[in-house]
């Protein structure tokens, strides 16, 4: 196979996998009717597999796929990185589009990714899951499924609207919106709060090329730390042919790894993505890949013991740090988790902030919404319930469906329909039939269940400046009735705070 069509071959198999990415994002709706199951990537992440598992200390057959991932680079190097992975193939693509090939040396930070890694393992050991900050597949299954499916919303709806408004393609521009609004987005705008933080990583992730081509890769991507260990022990390797080989440094310069070193003829292997661009750019063809003995290790991120040693009390300053922030007696504790949710501190160890839950509730009742540090630092990015922007739709138990790590349990839907997320209160002084003595039956018409939590007392009032007597339904909450969907408080007409509100009382979490 030629040079060029190696390059090509692996450009297309990166853009496939981009796509069967996109492809597995766009599916996480309603209705949930997936070709392929949308948490396929996470599964198949080594790095979120061993750090929830270690953390929250359970084994899930489904994350064996991700052994074979993480087995992978004993044969085939980290070809995961330069072929398959799509957060990879995003930055080659903004390189490609956005910016000049500058590729400086950054070798003095390669450290940093291992030091991120053992930090993160040191960290599940505790007990504490914080992978899914630098993990780069819930990184762009966030920023993807809840940022980028907003903004692809707002613009085809603008740009649908303005043909619409320009009388072009009038019949087929209603079509498309249609066709669009009722597969991607049934219940219209999709409204998440929090967006800043997803889109700061994502774009930050995208700028450091500022520094050097795919200089995330390079020195902060833990996954790529984990799969480079084993790395070195593949037999899949650059090889260069000495007596060819001009020493005209090409090849370095355009390493997007800085693998090559000083001698251009050795490789790091642990850094190297096999994207084959150096056999390429080769002007001699002094460069091949294939199979060959390894070599004995070369490794330019040896970590000295103070390095490990600072990891592990990294870890624990952390973990302490993380569990003060949890006793802030500033926070809100409106945690309202979903239907099916572990025990708070089992579903913190499990919840890898993919925002799956939140994508896919945003097409079905739309209540679940990242926090930012309205729970505390712990729960930063974690999905609740805020039923002013929806409410938990009775019957819909996708979150459960679709979660990767079973933070959320799949339960059946007859099942979650009993399941307590917590119970209503009404706000007497500001419900419209208590502040105002009006009737307004809002939250009772729409409460689901079939023999309505929320009832009606009738009793006559008096309006002391007219002497009219009238009867006024004044509701109430039947706390064993209500499982706290929120739909009451999500209909409630009232501006700004609701007369009725949902908190934790009584919830119910599902219990291995």
């Amino acid at each position: 196979m030629k040079k060029i069509q190696k390059t090509t071959l692996r450009r297309t198999v990166q853009l496939l996998f981009l796509g069967l990415f996109i492809l597995t994002v766009l599916q996480a709706g309603y209705p949930f009717q997936p070709w392929i199951p949308p948490e396929l990537f996470l599964w198949a992440d080594p790095l979120a597999a061993l750090a929830t598992q270690i953390a929250g200390r359970f084994f899930d057959p489904v994350f064996l796929i991700a052994l074979l991932v993480l087995l992978s680079p004993l044969l085939f190097g980290r070809a995961f990185c330069g072929w398959i992975c799509p957060l990879g193939t995003t930055i080659d693509i903004s390189d490609r589009l956005f910016t000049k090939k500058k590729n400086r040396s950054t070798r003095r930070y390669r450290p940093l990714k291992s030091i991120l890694l053992i930090t993160i393992f040191f960290f599940a050991l505790l007990g504490v899951q914080i992978s899914w900050y630098l993990d780069p597949l819930p990184i762009l299954w966030r920023s993807l499924g809840i940022f980028g499916m907003s903004f692809f919303y707002l613009v085809t709806d603008g740009i649908l609207s303005g043909l619409y408004d320009l009388n072009l393609l009038t019949d087929t521009v209603l079509n498309l919106q249609d066709s669009i609004s009722i597969r991607f987005f049934p219940l219209g705008t999709p409204t998440f709060t929090n967006l800043f933080l997803p889109f700061l990583i994502f774009i930050t992730i995208l700028a450091l090329r500022k520094i050097s081509r795919r200089f995330w890769c390079r020195n902060l991507c833990p996954l790529g730390a984990l799969l480079g260990l084993l790395s070195k022990f593949s037999p899949f390797q650059r090889i260069v042919a000495e007596k060819a080989c001009t020493s005209c440094a090409v090849c370095q310069k355009k390493c997007k790894m800085d693998a090559i070193e000083d001698d251009y003829i050795h490789t790091e292997k642990s850094e190297c993505i096999l994207c084959l661009d150096c056999q390429e750019d080769c002007p001699t063809d002094a460069i091949r890949y294939g199979f060959r003995a390894p070599l004995a290790m070369r490794s330019a991120t040896d970590l000295s013991r103070r390095s490990f040693i600072g990891a592990g009390i990294a870890a624990l300053l952390g973990t302490g740090f993380l569990s003060l922030s949890a006793l802030n007696p500033h926070k809100t504790d409106r945690r309202l988790r979903p239907p099916g949710a572990l025990p708070e501190d089992d579903f913190m160890e499990r919840c890898i902030r993919c925002g799956e839950c939140m994508r896919i509730c945003a097409t079905s009742g739309a209540c679940l919404q990242m926090v930012f540090l309205e729970t505390g630092l712990e729960g930063l990015l974690t999905p609740v319930s805020k039923y002013r922007l929806g409410y938990c739709e009775y019957n819909c138990n996708l979150c459960g469906q679709i979660c990767p790590t079973k933070a959320i349990q799949p339960i059946e839907l007859a099942e979650k329909q009993k399941v307590k997320i917590g119970t209503a209160f009404f706000l007497t002084d500001r419900c419209i039939p208590y502040r105002l003595n009006e009737n307004c039956i809002v939250c009772e018409e729409h409460c689901p269940l079939p023999e309505k939590a929320i009832k009606l007392k009738e009793e006559e009032y008096e309006d002391l400046a007219t002497g009219e007597k009238r009867l006024i339904g004044y509701p109430y909450v039947e706390p064993d009735l209500c499982i706290g969907c929120g739909i009451c408080e999500n209909k409630c007409p009232l501006e700004g705070e609701a007369g009725i509100i949902v908190t934790r009382e009584g919830e119910e979490r599902y219990r291995l």
